[in-house]
């Protein structure tokens, strides 16, 4: 099957970012949102994003008219996916809304569409349920600003055939993600469940008054951050074994590591009185208080892109 033309359901942060990777990579995308404002602020965000990408010598031979001209506005979901190859949900993240349109998109779209959906916490055997075409189903999860970051997580529903799995992935790594399949359904993707068991040590350690909010971002960025930007834990620590690699590791700096999980949190719900030392110790970082939200992210955006020419980009 051929991709040419594209549909975005949902013009949010997301569904924006997917826009604009679909346009910048040569393909034909419609947008749909059921707001017009949405549509707008959309299109605002989206030549934003292009003209970033131009100004970081990234539209090789195209500007930003060219490929902003590739992208068309919608609120009409059935105009959107009708005569798309591919369709890209990225709605609010809600079971019943995500049926409900799935079950739209699955009656409107050709037999031959890929219908995925941007979820980061549902269950593609749960959102299939609502369509007649369960097989053509699948999660490509991104991650944020999908138009730069390069992970996308494929997961299969139940009901989903081994044909979508493949033509999605082949898809996305055709448009230069780093596409991974995740075998089985979780509470979660691979990426966010590992970054949820991160996210509540370092809100335990600001709450138990360990480290300030800055110091710990500043932990992470500087050192696990640097580190699993080359290589992934497993073969970081293979590495840390010296020449003996991971059984090396395993055997002799293993209890250490056991020490550690012994103290790390094990709640699941956020402690009383965390949100409020969470939110005091950002606005106190140093470059809350420098950038606005905006500033820093574009910020972000631009060591983002460094980095990855430096990994990715050629």
């Amino acid at each position: 099957m051929k991709i040419d033309k594209i549909a975005c359901v949902g013009a949010g942060l997301i569904g924006r970012g997917w826009a604009t990777l679909f346009a910048w990579k040569g393909y034909k995308v419609t947008l749909q949102d059921l707001k017009d404002k949405a549509l707008e602020n959309a299109s605002s965000q989206i030549r934003r994003n292009l003209e970033f990408l131009a100004e970081k010598r990234l539209l090789k031979g195209e500007t930003c008219e060219d490929c902003f001209g590739r992208i068309d506005f919608t609120t009409d979901i059935v105009e959107a996916v009708s005569d798309a190859d591919y369709v890209q949900e990225s709605v609010y993240e809600d079971y019943k809304v995500k049926k409900e349109v799935f079950k739209l998109m699955d009656s409107a779209a050709q037999p031959h569409t890929i219908l995925t959906s941007s979820s980061s916490t549902l269950k593609m055997s749960i959102i299939q349920e609502a369509t007649e075409k369960p097989e053509r189903c699948v999660i490509a999860h991104p991650w944020n600003p999908p138009h730069l970051m390069p992970l996308v997580e494929v997961v299969p529903g139940k009901k989903t055939s081994p044909q979508t799995v493949r033509k999605t992935k082949d898809f996305m790594i055709k448009l230069g993600k780093v596409a991974v399949v995740q075998k089985k359904e979780t509470v979660g993707t691979i990426g966010n469940r590992l970054a949820a068991a991160l996210w509540r040590e370092a809100i335990d350690l600001v709450y138990r008054g360990v480290a300030e909010v800055e110091d710990i971002d500043k932990a992470v960025s500087a050192s696990l951050g640097i580190r699993w930007a080359i290589l992934g834990p497993y073969l970081s620590y293979h590495l840390g074994g010296g020449r003996g690699g991971i059984e090396y590791y395993l055997r002799h700096l293993g209890s250490a590591m056991e020490n550690r999980w012994r103290t790390l949190a094990a709640w699941t719900s956020m402690p009383p009185l965390a949100e409020k030392k969470i939110v005091q110790g950002v606005k106190e970082t140093e470059l809350v208080k420098e950038k606005s939200v905006d500033e820093l992210s574009r910020w972000r955006d631009e060591k983002l892109v460094e980095l990855l020419k430096v990994l990715y980009l050629k």
